[in-house]
């Protein structure tokens, strides 16, 4: 069967996740484009007797080299080359996402324009002249409703005749440039085709229009790969200084000014207007009220750690039930010896002891995606830009910050969308902070084992409250955080904040279940790659040296025990001895001073060290230190081996969720913030600050505020 590739590009908040989930179900896969934490969608569909690989590009509004997202849609479109581009515009925001369009007419590929979310068009009072709008494209115009799949055969009817070669849609010239700028593009142009080494099937029209735009990326192209070098850098200067004396302003407003004024031209007879209020009005007029939003995102925010917490209390009690007999099976068909420590103490231990969180990921995934296909996350961004003012940030900060919640890495990344470098760099130095996934089964483990499960005003859950109270702890983090350096370091004004408003809309379950089921793929895949390979290695660091010099004859004192309980007593405290001289016993011994202030002891020090590699490691750690360190019945789970450590009470624990929450973020995470920020020395601030935070924070709860409540 043949295989053709089509590409799917679009705006944010534009529906395009909806119609590649229409199109290919469940048969997708979820990775990282190589070298950057974007992620790379790609889905699967048959049409006829073809094949058709659906590559999801991110959500962007330009082509231009402003973030990460942007630069990938384009290599992705150039380098990979699709038959036809699927661009996924929002049809009752016409001008605002034709913008897009008008860059995939500049990159000259085959484009269908789907007009999608017709519905809400129409509730706005517009009406589109769809046959009239493709006939001045040149190109096949569909309009759609795509979570009631209204308009897909259509789509797929058109997308068939391309694809088996009956018609190619290419644009017609409906973008109208000043004839200056016609004539500088074209100077440049001869000149990078006559000059130019590898152009790597780039368009050259395209990296003329580009060069004279000042995008970075394509400028970089040229210099270091098409080897122009400095005559670029000659014939770009005069180009550019010739658009500046005869039009009066930059090319990069030039250009910007005469793609709008196409789009206006296009939809002069297209588009007609009546406006009327919809429900998306009156449901803003309370959820972005000025009193009323800020409050209503809170309850927002609480009610969805209480749902994490409360509904996925069975599904980890099965999840670990099933390891505890996993473990105890395994056992019982393995004889004494490295092997058995190995497989029970190591794999099923270290990786059993994270996975039992996956149904809290699941959960707060779900909630995520529901929030964000209704509509509402960009209204919280609306919203949380008022708070973020008087921290010099405004409401573009919010989704990175937001994104730090799943993790770190890709809310880093996604600062890029910050125009402002001040800005931007703030809230770099903010999102360890906030409190990633991979925290959560730290949290989870210790509240299930110190935290009582009562009701607060009848209603609320103080496990669910102590929860929302660590997150919060991470957000005050973050503000003290950009207090501190917006005095010392960066002064000045927070840009304006701009964002589209999309329409509220039901999510469809389909939508919310795969998004979700991508997520705990992700994360079993990361327990069995990433934290199995830890868990193997802390093992390793555990068992060895296998005969230390012990303090007492242990077989003597078991020869000479004349009761049960006391050979119990004995072997514990042989394990525990012999676990303290391994070789990750001695490294807990070497940094225990630093640590005992906060009340943690060596055994918490090194699982505090290996979460360093990836936070869900302490808990996969502290299964094997309580596995290898104690002796008794098999199937006694590391809750309740917590629970009966004298060093462990409500105080130590949430001492420990504070640390954990505040140090350093993974090792991952630094090499992005050097990425980001171009200089090694925010890293490693980054690192100095967060584990001085850690451990002031977690000083002042331990030795004063924790004694008030516990």
């Amino acid at each position: 069967m043949k295989e053709v590739k089509i590409a799917l590009a679009g705006n944010p908040n534009a529906g395009k996740t909806t119609i590649f989930n229409a199109l290919t179900g469940a048969k997708q896969k979820v990775g990282n484009y190589p070298g950057v934490t974007v992620e790379r969608k790609e889905g699967f569909f048959r049409l006829g007797d073809l094949r058709v690989r659906v590559i999801d590009l991110p959500g962007t509004y330009s082509l231009t080299s402003y973030s990460p997202e942007e630069v990938i849609a384009r290599r992705v479109i150039v380098e990979e080359k699709p038959e036809v581009v699927v661009d996924i515009v929002d049809a009752s925001n016409l001008e605002r996402n034709l913008y897009l369009t008008m860059q995939l007419f500049e990159l000259g590929v085959p484009v269908v324009l789907v007009l999608n979310m017709m519905d809400d068009a129409k509730k706005k009072g517009l009406q589109i002249d769809v046959k009239r709008l493709s006939e001045k494209l040149g190109i096949p115009v569909i309009p759609m409703v795509g979570h009631k799949r209204i308009g897909l055969d259509e789509l797929l009817a058109t997308l068939e005749k391309i694809l088996k070669g009956e018609f190619r849609p290419v644009p017609n010239g409906v973008l109208f440039y000043p004839p200056e700028v016609h004539r500088e593009i074209e100077r440049l142009e001869k000149f990078i085709v006559s000059e130019g080494r590898d152009l790597s099937g780039y368009p050259p029209r395209w990296l003329a229009l580009k060069a004279l735009e000042g995008d970075e990326e394509v400028l970089r192209f040229l210099r270091e790969k098409a080897q122009l070098n400095g005559k670029l850098d000659e014939v770009l200067a005069q180009a550019r200084k010739a658009l500046r004396e005869r039009l009066g302003d930059e090319p990069e407003s030039i250009l910007a000014e005469a793609r709008y004024l196409s789009i206006q031209e296009i939809l002069k007879d297209v588009l007609k207007k009546t406006p009327r209020k919809t429900l998306t009005d009156y449901i803003d007029a309370v959820v972005c009220h000025r009193i009323l939003g800020i409050p209503i995102f809170i309850l927002v925010m609480t009610l969805m750690f209480q749902a994490v917490y409360s509904w996925s209390a069975p599904f980890m009690e099965w999840i670990d039930a099933f390891f505890a007999w996993l473990g105890g099976v395994v056992a019982g068909l393995l004889g004494e010896g490295l092997l058995k420590s190995l497989i029970v103490d190591g794999i099923i231990g270290g990786v059993g002891g994270v996975l039992v969180f996956l149904p809290q990921i699941v959960i707060l995934f779900f909630l995520i995606s529901l929030l964000e296909d209704s509509g509402y996350m960009p209204r919280a961004a609306f919203v949380v830009d008022r708070l973020l003012k008087p921290l010099g940030l405004n409401g573009k900060s919010f989704v990175p910050l937001l994104s730090s919640f799943a993790c770190n890495i890709p809310g880093i990344m996604a600062t890029r969308t910050i125009e402002n470098y001040r800005q931007r760099l703030l809230t770099i130095l903010a999102a360890p902070f906030m409190s990633c996934s991979a925290r959560l089964p730290i949290y989870t483990l210790l509240i299930g084992a110190f935290i009582p499960d009562q009701k607060i005003f009848g209603f609320f859950n103080l496990k669910g409250l102590v929860l929302l109270a660590i997150y919060l702890t991470g957000i005050l983090a973050g503000v003290v955080t950009i207090l501190v350096f917006k005095a010392l370091v960066f002064r000045g004004e927070p840009s304006p904040f701009l964002m589209e408003l999309p329409p509220y809309r039901l999510p469809t379950l389909k939508s919310v279940l795969i998004h979700m089921w991508n997520r705990a793929v992700l994360y079993v895949r990361k327990a069995g790659t990433v934290i199995l390979a830890i868990s193997i290695i802390m093992w390793a660091l555990f068992s060895f040296p296998q005969n230390p010099t012990l303090s007492k004859d242990y077989e003597a004192l078991m020869a000479a025990a004349t009761s049960e309980e006391e050979r119990l007593v004995i072997a514990n405290q042989e394990a525990a001895e012999r676990l303290s001289k391994s070789y990750a016993g001695r490294f807990g011994k070497f940094i225990e001073p630093v640590l005992k202030p906060l009340g943690f002891d060596w055994r918490i020090g090194i699982a505090l060290t290996s979460a360093f590699a990836a936070k869900e490691v302490l808990v996969a750690t502290l299964g094997q230190i309580y596995a290898l360190g104690e002796v008794g019945e098999e199937d006694v789970s590391l809750l309740e081996s917590i629970r009966k450590d004298p060093v462990f009470n409500p105080v130590t624990a949430i001492g420990l969720m504070l640390f954990s929450l505040l140090m350093m973020p993974c090792m991952a995470t630094l090499p992005v913030i050097k990425m980001e920020t171009g200089s090694w020395r925010w890293p490693a601030l980054v690192t100095l600050w967060t584990l001085s935070i850690a451990w002031s924070v977690t000083f002042v709860w331990v030795r004063f505020l924790g004694p008030l409540f516990f």
